[in-house]
């Protein structure tokens, strides 16, 4: 006999309310599996009785004053359980808070120990998130109307601070993914020691470290295969002496403001990474670097080669600077895959996967 559809649906609710009802007490007969000479010496009722109390009261650290938070907290036999009870509870956090401490990461939990109750329930899920930063998630978060996984990316990469503000000097120059912005200095003498000279769009000899050499020659190999045009660099390495009368040249021209739209500051520069090329189609005009049929090639295939377009036009509040749709950088297969497929800054990419936190 066929069932009419309203027949199904009430039989699936009557199912369903069955499967609850029953897995709900089967799961606190479980939970309340606790030898009840250990409520007596106490003098608890078994309505507190979980997991988590009996760990307490066996492992003899009981406080009566924490019996309702004892109920709300999940028990693991993570080695720092009874760590992280002793430390936390008597910071004044509720057992549900207690839960969201095991989520975090080592690092994290220990920056927390040093501080007082911090309200975390917006952040703990968050997997870059950073205890030592929560004042500034919060007055970020309440000053713009982003997303608190957005806040954290944001404030991390320091786009609640001014611009060259509260800048480092990176520590390791050499490095394939090394960051250089805004906030990030290189080495004022540093030069990449593998450097070879590509064939340059005005007949110039352009340096760049090897490894971005060898990327680029695969990919200029392809792009005339593919789409049947050239590409050839324009500049790539740029010491600081370098950048340093390039952008003094545009300051004269243009101001600081404008300047720094468009121009790094010495030794902020990544070109001086040797990772960071200029690129122009020689078959266009002298003002015009690529085509869009050009860009638009370069976008949806320079992943392949290991390479990214750095400063895309829906990221320039991110970089930094205008759109440079000619301005590649080199960061291998992998991660620039990861980039491109999530459609990353540089700055996001080291954020969310390469920082620990």
């Amino acid at each position: 006999m066929k069932l009419k559809p309203w027949v199904k649906i009430f039989l699936f609710f009557i199912l369903a309310s069955i499967i609850l009802f029953f897995g709900t007490k089967y799961f606190k007969k479980e939970n309340a599996q606790i030898d009840k000479s250990l409520l007596d010496k106490y003098n608890i009722s078994e309505k507190y009785a979980s997991k988590t109390l009996e760990y307490v009261l066996k492992n003899n650290f009981y406080d009566e004053k924490y019996l309702e938070e004892y109920s709300k907290i999940e028990f693991n036999d993570n080695a720092n359980f009874k760590e992280i009870l002793t430390t936390f509870l008597p910071k004044g956090y509720k057992g549900e808070e207690i839960n969201y401490l095991f989520k975090l990461s080592t690092n994290n939990l220990e920056k927390l120990k040093d501080k007082d109750y911090q309200d975390i329930h917006n952040y703990y899920q968050i997997k870059n998130f950073d205890v030592n930063a929560l004042d500034r998630y919060n007055e970020y978060y309440n000053q713009n109307e982003y997303s608190y996984e957005d806040v954290v990316t944001y404030v991390n990469i320091k786009l609640d601070l001014p611009v060259y503000t509260d800048t480092v000097e990176v520590t390791d120059p050499d490095s394939i993914l090394v960051l250089v912005n805004k906030y990030n200095s290189l080495p004022k003498n540093y030069s990449p020691s593998d450097l070879e000279y590509a064939k340059g769009a005005y007949g110039n000899n352009v340096p760049m470290r090897k490894i971005a050499y060898e990327a680029l020659e695969e990919l200029q190999k392809t792009v005339k295969k593919e789409a049947n045009f050239e590409l050839l660099p324009t500049t790539a390495y740029r010491d600081y002496n370098f950048q340093n009368t390039l952008y003094s040249n545009y300051v004269k021209s243009d101001g600081v403001a404008s300047a720094d739209t468009y121009s790094a500051r010495p030794g902020y520069s990544e070109h001086q990474t040797g990772l960071a090329i200029d690129l122009k189609n020689p078959a266009t005009s002298s003002n015009i670097r690529l085509t869009e049929e050009n860009y638009n090639w370069l976008k949806n295939n320079a992943y392949r080669f290991g390479f990214i377009i750095r400063f895309p036009k829906d990221k320039e509040f991110i970089t930094g600077y205008q759109e440079e749709n000619w301005h590649i950088r080199y960061v291998g297969k992998d991660v620039a895959k990861t980039i491109y497929e999530n459609n990353l800054s540089l700055e996001e990419y080291i954020d969310l996967y390469v920082t620990e936190y």
